[in-house]
């Protein structure tokens, strides 16, 4: 009796015995090319004195003024089609008030609220715009100001708001924060709260 003995060798078409090989993994440790280089946090300084810092990771930059004072912070969105900002942008003078802030969001600019300010450092005052509704439908949109005028010493003066350009609602106080009609800042010869 003849015993037929089977071995587990596979032949390839060419007839030769197909080994299966482990794909060798090399642990070595290496440096990437310098093109392929990343970095989390970049620092750009420009001739005339100004730099920037961005966070590649979260798209947060900072810009500052040439005498190191912030100018303007926010964060950038990488999109397609196109990048854009979104949330909180502050924009500075360069004795670091904040001079505007809007609020973004992949649509657009969603509010802004813009200061100025008295030599003495307080607000003179502070404009608030915002809308509520579609923009691309006129009867539900709506598009606010509200205006805050100060004395020097940072008391409210007056507040006046609007709506889609009509003024809805004016109010004036004095120097010591009593309301007043309206007309009252037509009697105003200074805006130091005690005169």
């Amino acid at each position: 009796m003849a015993t037929l003995l089977i071995t587990g060798s596979v032949f390839s078409c060419n007839g030769q015995p197909k080994q299966d090989k482990a794909p060798s993994i090399d642990t070595t440790l290496k440096v990437a090319p310098e093109s392929l280089h990343f970095t989390a946090h970049v620092i750009q300084k420009q001739a005339d004195g100004s730099k920037s810092e961005l966070d590649t990771i979260t798209g947060y930059g900072k810009y500052y003024y040439s005498n190191g004072k912030l100018h303007m912070e926010g964060k950038v969105v990488k999109a397609t089609p196109k990048d854009y900002r979104d949330g909180v942008w502050k924009y500075y003078n360069e004795n670091g008030q904040l001079m505007n802030q809007e609020t973004y969001t992949k649509e657009g600019k969603v509010n802004q609220l813009e200061f100025m300010y008295f030599t003495n450092g307080n607000a003179m005052s502070s404009t608030y715009e915002y809308y509520e509704g579609d923009y691309r439908d006129k009867a539900t949109f709506k598009f606010h100001k509200i205006e805050k005028l100060f004395y020097t010493n940072g008391k409210k003066l007056a507040e006046r708001h609007w709506v889609n350009n009509n003024l809805v609602d004016e109010k004036c106080w004095d120097g010591k924060g009593n309301p007043k009609p309206i007309e009252y800042l037509n009697t105003i010869k200074s805006l130091e709260a005690g005169e």
